[in-house]
């Protein structure tokens, strides 16, 4: 049961880049042909992009024959990363520089500035007669230490901080 829902997991996820890495192909594109009015594009980053969008879905080919993926690949802050390297090669499409890369990083390392002090509020807050605690929503783990419960929540905070910052990004 839990091997169909990470092959569903993979399958969606490689679809989300694949529809993310054309929008952006698309979307750089128009920019250059309305705005900019220029006739060649540099096609090397077209290439990198094509080639970023191949590996999940490489992935999800192998996963989906049965090979056994290393558990660090279905974490999901691997996939809210790799959401960033596909939206970076995007944006050094669209602006046909390589600084179209760096813009997706320094909105990685914000994010995990705020995820440290989010997870140490949360860890302390969420201390009880001595035993630290992991509240998700309506769950509530015990946690073995106050290191376990930081990483849970350094964790959660760095992969919705992540996709709360793609997401304004994108839409504003």
């Amino acid at each position: 049961m839990k091997k169909k829902k990470t092959l569903r997991n993979t399958w969606i996820m490689t679809a989300v880049y694949w529809v993310v890495g054309l929008l952006c192909m698309f979307w750089g594109k128009l920019d250059h042909i309305f705005a900019y009015q220029l006739k060649e594009v540099n096609n090397v980053y077209a290439l990198a992009l094509l080639i970023i969008l191949l590996l999940p879905l490489l992935f999800s080919i192998l996963l989906s024959l049965k090979v056994k993926p290393p558990r660090l690949i279905c974490n999901p802050l691997v996939t809210a990363i790799y959401l960033l390297v596909v939206i970076a090669a995007g944006m050094a499409y669209n602006l046909q520089d390589i600084i179209g890369y760096f813009f997706p990083i320094i909105l990685f390392v914000l994010m995990t500035i705020i995820a440290v002090f989010y997870a140490l509020a949360k860890t302390v807050r969420n201390k009880r007669n001595g035993k630290y605690y992991f509240i998700d929503d309506k769950d509530k783990k015990k946690c073995s230490s106050f290191w376990d419960a930081y990483r849970r929540y350094y964790v959660m905070g760095l992969t919705y901080g992540i996709i709360d910052g793609l997401l304004t990004t994108v839409l504003n």
